[in-house]
């Protein structure tokens, strides 16, 4: 068993990344810290450019914002969400303070502000009317009974709760009403504290309200439970649970987008392909050591919103990683002791299941369909097996375990159905060539040997999962493994279009003499 060795870093309340479809601009790691200089002659004193001056023409060159500090002037230390409740700066306690006062209807309609009220949510926005912005106090309403039930809240406790949220456009009208205090910490996006939060205007209807539902779950965390847990379990519930679908007047939450076009603006299955394409496929491990600082990027957020929803909706560990909503008070240390101690019998199954997911990652996603069994096959060194192939299943463990340098034919026969519309699609085992998904024919027969014991365990830098390569077999195929182990098939179609698929495939293997 390889043990699962995480570092968690308190949570802190934080501003939801970008929704941008496109991918971010690659950017350059950090510094290490430089050695401290014995001399008093400095590199200024000598006409040297200093480290600063340095980076700031490196970033006008890769055309980056500067965000670092005048030089000799100290950054501020970043601090967790427990620091600004106990209120360790008067700054922070200027801020809580924001969401008690009541509002001064005055200056709010002097600065040309609107107000729009409902039973959880009192909106101010100096954005124009329009059905997408009035609409949203009602879409927050419905979130909080679907936020109550998964969180398993009293429901009574939360009856008069009501979220002052700040919606800007131009922030400098939101000073003078007293709704934008100067202790709010830097934010590209969204902001939230127990009882409001500020969000900047966003370019699409749908992240705007997603924007919301995200910052909506932390301050309902924040009211009702205290803390959040650690930045990846608390940034990745939140950008899980505020991923939606609102049609008809009605509002899903923790919705799985079934095509870009359902989510403009939302981009995290696009950055996790990109990132994936590019030679970047952390383990889960990684995504969970996710600092407090992360998240000031893009990228973060898809991961650790890949990594719940994965979580979530697997059907092996949903119910595990819903325990973990007991442990959101503990500090990181104990929160990473909860997480090792309910994954620690399959956690080589988990790491490699994850590497499947981003690796298949697609809208529709079929988390159901999708789930792997890594149950070791038993020996076949002589004689033949025949066995059936679902069309609409991922990788299915055929119970054979194939020797290593012994020879095996493979042989498949039958049709079957690969996708519906605008017709039913017929394939046999050598796919269909009119279409295909990932440089191979759709509906290919496609297998994998994968090895015995966890050397098949891909974490970074270690041996990816050999379900990452699949071998073409089509009708017929004489197959030599390299390794022993573990024999899986299925046909080459997306995890995110396997429902429309019926039928199966015959599967005969004969080992060799």
């Amino acid at each position: 068993m390889i043990a699962l060795t995480v570092l968690f870093c308190a949570t802190m309340p934080s501003g939801c990344g970008s929704g941008d479809d496109e991918p971010v601009a690659a950017r350059k790691p950090a510094k290490t810290k430089t050695a401290s200089r014995k001399s008093s002659n400095s590199a200024l004193d000598k006409g040297e450019k200093s480290e600063a001056q340095r980076k700031l023409e490196m970033r006008k060159k890769l055309k980056q914002p500067n965000l670092d500090p005048p030089e000799g002037v100290k950054p501020r230390q970043s601090r967790t969400f427990s620091d600004l409740l106990e209120g360790d700066d008067p700054a922070d306690a200027t801020a809580d303070q924001t969401a008690d006062k009541p509002l001064d209807e005055a200056a709010i309609a002097a600065a040309g502000l609107r107000k729009i009220s409902s039973k959880h949510l009192t909106l101010i926005t100096d954005l124009p009317s329009s059905p997408a912005v009035d609409e949203l106090p009602r879409v927050f309403d419905l979130a909080v009974p679907q936020w109550i039930d998964y969180f398993k809240l009293d429901r009574a406790k939360l009856e008069s709760w009501n979220l002052r949220v700040a919606l800007m456009k131009d922030k400098e009208k939101f000073k003078a009403p007293g709704l934008l205090p100067e202790g709010l910490p830097d934010f590209l996006h969204g902001f939230a504290r127990p009882q409001m939060a500020w969000l900047y205007e966003q370019p699409t209807d749908y992240y705007r309200r997603h924007l919301l539902l995200h910052e909506g779950t932390h301050a309902i965390m924040y009211t009702a439970l205290g803390r959040a847990g650690p930045p990846w379990y608390s940034e990745g519930l939140a950008e899980h649970l505020a991923t939606h679908r609102w049609a008809d007047g009605q509002l899903t939450l923790r919705y799985f987008p079934k095509s870009r076009e359902e989510t403009p603006g939302l981009g995290r299955i696009k950055i996790v392909r990109d990132e994936f394409a590019a030679g970047k496929h952390p383990a889960l491990a990684t995504v969970m050591a996710y600092d407090t600082l992360a998240h000031r990027k893009n990228e973060p957020y898809a991961w650790s919103w890949a990594a719940v929803a994965f979580l979530d909706s697997h059907p092996r560990y949903r119910d595990r990683f819903g325990k973990l909503l007991a442990d959101v008070d503990k500090d990181a240390s104990a929160f990473t002791v909860a997480v090792r101690g309910l994954y620690e019998t399959d956690l080589a199954a988990l790491q490699e299941e994850w590497q499947v997911y981003i690796a298949s990652l697609e809208h529709d996603y079929d988390f159901e369909r999708t789930a792997i069994d890594f149950t070791p096959g038993s020996d076949f060194s002589a004689g033949l097996k025949t066995m059936a192939v679902a069309a609409d299943r991922g990788w299915q463990n055929t119970g054979v375990r194939l020797i290593a340098g012994k020879k095996y034919q493979l042989s498949a026969s039958g049709r079957f159905q690969v996708a519906s519309a605008p017709r039913p699609w017929m394939s046999e085992a050598n796919g269909v060539s009119i279409r295909y998904y990932r440089e191979r024919p759709l509906g290919m027969l496609l297998a994998a040997v994968r090895p015995d014991g966890d050397g098949a365990l891909p974490l970074d830098g270690g041996t990816p999962s050999a379900l990452l390569s699949p071998i073409s077999i089509g009708l017929a195929a004489e197959l030599a493994p390299a390794q022993s182990g573990t024999l899986y098939f299925k046909i080459n179609d997306s995890a995110g279009e396997l429902h429309d698929n019926q039928g199966s495939l015959s599967v005969s293997i004969q080992a060799k003499p």
